[in-house]
């Protein structure tokens, strides 16, 4: 992989490390001398597992879908912070990519719209997408029944710039049953595209000026308002094209699946849980610290230290995506109306000067994003599919009933109004309502699992070519599995089956 270009994350180059990663640990009281003291500590210990249990079900990974009460509308939402955790930990990426939390952040919202596009089809059918990014080409496979991994590969940009093929191209294969082949489709998202007033059409369909153009009734592909370049800066624009999947995502469901979404994905990593007081990665240290360890069990607790920092330092990941169903041009016009609203505060959560400590009050009141409060209530509070389904719903009491149905965190829906309210008027969308069917909303919970083995590494090293043999044999047998960074060993009755299933001529089908 190329030298990182690091824009909004900690400087610092990585090195061998010298911090240690804060693993969240419980301090108990001390219990009193006597008889009593060990069962207040067998107590206390009891009720801080029964709440860490909990805890782990009410922000575990899901996806949820749901329709509207008129069934005209889908609203699927979903969470990988935990997806985005083990990814990061999988394949050492905080070293790999030197801290680069924007990064970082593009790879948590790519996770999140595979498994959007996978919730929406059935059992093993599966979800693969390939998007090439500034750093590096992220590869991501989703099932609909909640198996994900995920894994990079070292082609970027400029490679692509270079030979002359558009940049930030966005692959999905659709691997669905009773099909031969995946469905298979490739866009890539022109950020002026999006942002330049629509054309205006005439009634042949083709653009013209004068007196005789008409008004397109068709939901615009562009997110132009005329109002847009006042309230968000370009540079937000291209901040959220370049390091946020979702601008991407409306790309590919207008182009490819014909449809007028309203989408957003955002991903929050703070980097005090991430990086030391040096600017290195705090898994620096852990990964020295495993590094000749002989106990498995020291180091499965290196393990789970190092996901324990990291499921702490991405309060939340998540993705919403709001699709009418064959509704008709009003309800499009209203969805499209939403989306509009939606990515403008989104891409202003992008804004250098929001985030610029020198600018003046005035200047950052003025770019601050009106989701910014509603991403406050979500890393305080772990309500991500409340609030969320709240914004674009306006359904206060549909939106509790779908958290609760979910199993997620909830709160009471008044105290959820009070903050959404004011952001869904200062988004100009208070009119648009969509009463959501709770009762009907199907949850998938979502892992990180991978099916590689050592049997399909035998099976796949029976046609490789000799050098490629050779070489493994002096890497002792090591095969390493991409998606998933586990490491499968060849033994000597492994490398004698290969042997025995090379040399044997293949049999010649049967007519």
């Amino acid at each position: 992989m190329r030298s990182i270009r690091i824009l909004r994350c900690a400087p610092g180059a990585v090195g061998n490390g010298c911090g240690t990663a804060a693993g969240a640990a419980n301090s108990n009281a001390s219990s009193p001398a006597g008889t009593g003291s060990s069962t207040s500590t067998s107590g206390f210990s009891t009720a801080s597992s029964v709440h860490s249990t909990l805890h782990a079900l009410r922000t575990r990974d899901i996806t949820l879908r749901l329709p509207s009460k008129d069934h005209l509308i889908r609203i699927s939402f979903c969470s990988t912070s935990h997806l985005l955790a083990e990814t990061i930990r999988r394949h050492d990426l905080l070293r790999h990519t030197r801290a680069n939390l924007p990064f970082l952040q593009l790879l948590g919202t790519q996770l999140t719209f595979a498994n959007l596009m996978a919730s929406a089809l059935e059992g093993e059918e599966r979800v693969e997408t390939r998007f090439t990014a500034e750093e590096a080409t992220i590869v991501t496979e989703a099932l609909a029944l909640g198996e994900c991994r995920c894994y990079l590969r070292s082609e970027y940009n400029a490679q692509l710039e270079a030979q002359g093929h558009p940049t930030f191209p966005l692959r999905v294969n659709r691997v669905l049953y009773r099909q031969r082949a995946p469905f298979t489709s490739l866009v890539h998202a022109d950020l002026a595209e999006l942002l330049q007033p629509p054309t205006p059409t005439s009634s042949t369909g083709t653009p013209k000026d004068g007196e005789d153009v008409i008004v397109d009734q068709t939901v615009p592909y562009s997110l132009y308002t005329p109002a847009m370049a006042s309230r968000v800066p370009l540079d937000a624009w291209t901040n959220f094209y370049s390091y946020n999947s979702t601008l991407h995502a409306y790309n590919y469901l207008r182009r490819s699946d014909g449809c007028v979404p309203a989408v957003w994905m955002h991903a929050a990593l703070d980097a005090d849980g991430l990086l030391d007081a040096d600017g290195a990665p705090t898994s620096n240290d852990m990964n020295a610290d495993a590094k000749g360890v002989g106990s498995e069990g020291v180091e499965e607790a290196q393990v789970q230290a190092l996901q324990r920092t990291l499921r702490h330092a991405i309060p939340y990941n998540f993705g919403v995506a709001v699709t009418p169903l064959a509704a008709g041009s009003a309800v499009d016009q209203q969805v499209g109306r939403l989306n509009q609203m939606l990515m403008e505060a989104a891409a202003l959560l992008y804004s250098s000067q929001s985030s610029d400590s020198d600018a003046s009050g005035a200047d950052a009141a003025a770019s601050a994003s009106p989701l910014q409060p509603l991403l406050y209530q979500c890393k305080m509070k772990h309500t991500a599919c409340q609030h969320v389904l709240s914004l674009l719903s306006g359904d206060y009491e549909g939106a509790h009933a779908s958290a609760v149905a979910a199993r997620q965190y909830s709160e009471d829906p008044a105290q959820v109004a009070a903050v959404v309210d004011p952001i869904r008027r200062s988004m100009g969308v208070a009119d648009l309502v969509i009463p959501l069917a709770a009762t009907e909303a199907a949850r998938v919970g979502l892992d990180f699992f991978c099916r590689c083995s050592k049997q399909n590494i035998v099976s796949s090293l029976v046609v490789a070519p000799l050098s490629a043999l050779t070489s493994l044999r002096e890497n002792h047998g090591i095969v390493s599995c991409s998606f998933c960074g586990k490491r499968h060993q060849l033994g000597a009755e492994d490398w004698a089956a290969l042997e025995k299933t090379r040399a044997t001529p293949p049999v010649s089908p049967s007519r």
